[in-house]
């Protein structure tokens, strides 16, 4: 059954209101600077930290700025022009007045302090405030204001304060004796996966949210179904940047996130937004302009919805330089806005990896690889690969140095190169199970392993050494015999049946230049494969993706560029080589009554700084398309444009690329 969150393309603005911004709000002009923008949701402050509206609910503290018009009055003027609300709730805090009545509630250090930031308490998730306070007031915002959605900010177990000084796992009462009830251990002593009491403590994490979630679900249904819920019915993620975080910025965080939601998780939204301000400590300075407009073409090229989030009020905001690239975006989609219902990602290769926003470098070095390759991908995460899942139309899936790996997972892959799948996996993927017990063995028997000996992250200055058979599956290695990997390489013994590939050059002097030289090169791999069943599986026992993703050299693209297309055998989108800075998307309508392919210019990415992109000319795709198009159109331009369709591929070329274009390709019904 359809709902209006998956059914109804969004776009959405966020206002992140401070309290002073209530004090004179008008609700006539907080709408109309909504729909200048062409926003068809808005994202509004309503309770938790702070109630934006005059709450029955005690110990829930009432904003003293309230002397504008009232929340429920701004929230029905966007209902009577078509907007829809979601409320934003963060019981993350309390005010230090309530803490000190409720001092079991909060969040406590090793050493049983607080964390008191501007004068908000942290709170446990598992204290009474969010485990049972946090239900009593979205049940009355839910009962008394005219909502659509809820979304839950800074939910969870935060160990972090604004300044992000880092306090260590919750040692509250009510932390520890959950723990204990479960696992009948006291919490760990340190924060290292390495300690198998951590590992636990990760899955007692993990149970703590996901029972909390449910009760919140629960909960709402039973007043509205027709609430959306973040978590639930969508997911609401940010693109966003800090100060002195270290660079380069990661350029493409916004596709990448809208497809690790979206993908195996139909009728799941990604909400990605684009977060125009700097970071916590400079809310009111914008991000450049070309960052805002590169993320929310990214969001729109994966079929995730619009997301703009800023600090204050649109009517208000001090620096407004990113406004008319938001509107931009937003007035795109609002033309357009039937094209993209019922749309989907589609691409041959599925890459498992990290979610949220703990994407690891591994993965960020992969989908650097396939972009820049120009192969089409998808991306997700070890929990949503389950039994029933469907993986018959992926030619390869990657798993991303993932150490923890289910079993239901491991089976499933296996099964999937047993029935022809590729099945490739990096570093120490599967080093642990669901329950956090340590494998002697890598958890897929499609590998061939026997077992893993050991691992070492000190093997810098080693290398691989090319040879004559290597070359043939790695042709982009004419002039080039030796591949650096870093410091990682994990020993294993493989059964006799294995294909091995590549020869380990062990550590060797590096200086004095006159001692530069090795003598020795085993015969221990780069990679390895293994026919299973009709398929086959691909070991590759170092980080090929974190290596990539930090240094960028040519040496590491080549090997993956060649694993992807000679070892996978997936095809990239290129009719004629055309600039790795051009990202290619492809999605169908859910009916299949028409296709879009999306290029998103990257150009204006230069080390820490985004600019205007540089048009790029003569892009010449060929696209796998198993019947030929009635029409096929460019979107951005408005125009029809030729083609081309040959023994089951479509031949288009795109003349000009600026920010963005969309080819809509068309059938016969």
């Amino acid at each position: 059954m359809g709902h209006w969150w998956n059914e109804e393309p969004w776009r959405l603005i966020q206002t992140n209101m401070r309290q002073i911004d209530m004090e004179d709000i008008d609700s006539e002009r907080y709408v109309s600077k909504l729909k200048e923008f062409g926003a068809t949701v808005a994202m509004i402050n309503t309770g938790g930290i702070m109630a934006s509206y005059r709450t029955g609910i005690e110990d829930h503290t009432v904003s003293e700025y309230l002397a504008g018009d009232s929340l429920k009055q701004i929230m029905e003027a966007c209902k009577k022009e078509g907007i829809r609300v979601i409320a934003r709730m963060d019981f993350s805090k309390v005010r230090r007045e309530v803490y000190e009545k409720h001092p079991d509630w909060a969040y406590r250090t090793q050493a049983g302090e607080i964390v008191d930031f501007n004068g908000d308490v942290h709170m446990c998730i598992c204290g009474g405030f969010q485990q049972e306070k946090s239900f009593e007031i979205m049940k009355e915002a839910a009962e008394t204001l005219p909502i659509d959605g809820v979304f839950i900010n800074m939910g969870g177990f935060q160990e972090k304060d604004y300044s992000y000084r880092h306090y260590g796992l919750c040692h509250c009462d009510n932390c520890k004796r959950k723990f204990k009830e479960q696992f009948g251990l006291e919490l760990p002593e340190s924060e290292s996966m390495d300690d198998v009491v951590f590992r636990k403590y990760k899955l007692f994490q993990k149970r703590v949210i996901s029972d909390y979630k449910n009760r919140m679900k629960d909960m709402l249904r039973s007043i509205n179904p027709e609430i959306a819920i973040d978590g639930v019915d969508f997911a609401r993620i940010e693109s966003n940047t800090e100060y002195k975080r270290v660079g380069p910025q990661w350029q493409y965080g916004s596709s990448s996130t809208v497809r690790g939601v979206q993908s195996l998780r139909p009728g799941y939204i990604c909400s990605n937004a684009a977060v125009d301000f700097i970071g916590y400590f400079y809310r009111h300075v914008a991000v450049s302009p070309a960052m805002q407009s590169l993320r929310m073409w990214q969001d729109v090229a994966n079929f995730g919805v619009l997301d703009y989030y800023m600090i204050g009020r649109l009517d208000n905001h001090k620096d407004r330089s990113g406004f008319e690239k938001v509107k931009k975006a937003f007035a795109y989609m609002a033309a357009h806005e039937e094209d993209y219902r019922g749309m989907a990602l589609k691409a041959d290769a599925l890459l498992i990896r990290q979610g949220g926003y703990h994407v690891t470098g591994e993965s960020c070095g992969w989908v650097r690889a396939f972009t820049e390759s120009h192969i089409m991908l998808e991306e997700t995460e070890p929990e949503f690969v389950k039994a029933e899942t469907d993986l018959s139309h992926y030619k390869a899936i990657i798993v991303a140095d993932i150490h923890t790996i289910p079993e239901e997972t491991a089976q499933k892959l296996d099964d999937y190169v047993n029935k022809g799948g590729c099945l490739i996996i990096t570093g120490e993927t599967g080093k642990y199970d669901e329950n956090g017990n340590e494998r002697t063995n890598m958890p897929f028997e499609s590998i061939g392993a026997n077992r893993v000996l050991y691992h070492r992250n000190d093997m810098v200055s080693a290398m691989f050494e090319l040879q004559k058979s290597d070359k043939l599956l790695l042709p982009s290695f004419t002039d080039i015999d030796v591949i650096y990997f870093g410091d990682d390489y994990l020993f294993a013994e493989y059964k006799d049946q294995v294909e091995t590939y590549l020869h380990l050059i062990p550590p060797h002097p590096y200086g004095p230049p006159e001692r530069c030289y090795y003598t020795k090169v085993t015969d221990l791999p780069g990679f390895t494969v293994h026919r299973y069943g009709e398929g086959k599986a691909v070991q590759i026992p170092w980080k090929p993706g974190l290596v990539y993703a930090r240094d960028g050299y040519q040496n590491t693209f080549l090997f993956m560029k060649d694993v992807l297309g000679s070892v996978a055998g997936l095809n990239c989108v290129e009719d004629e080589p055309f600039s790795p800075m051009v990202e290619v998307t492809l999605g169908w309508e859910k009916d299949k009554k028409y296709a879009m392919v999306h290029l998103v210019n990257g150009t204006g990415h230069f080390g820490t700084s985004f600019f205007e992109p540089v048009a790029v000319n003569g892009i010449k795709l060929k696209l796998p398309m198993d019947r030929c198009p009635s029409k096929v159109c460019q979107l951005v331009k408005g125009e029809e444009v030729p083609f081309r369709w040959n023994e089951g591929n479509l031949y288009v070329t795109v003349d000009t690329l600026e920010e963005m274009e969309c080819i809509k390709i068309m059938f016969e019904r």
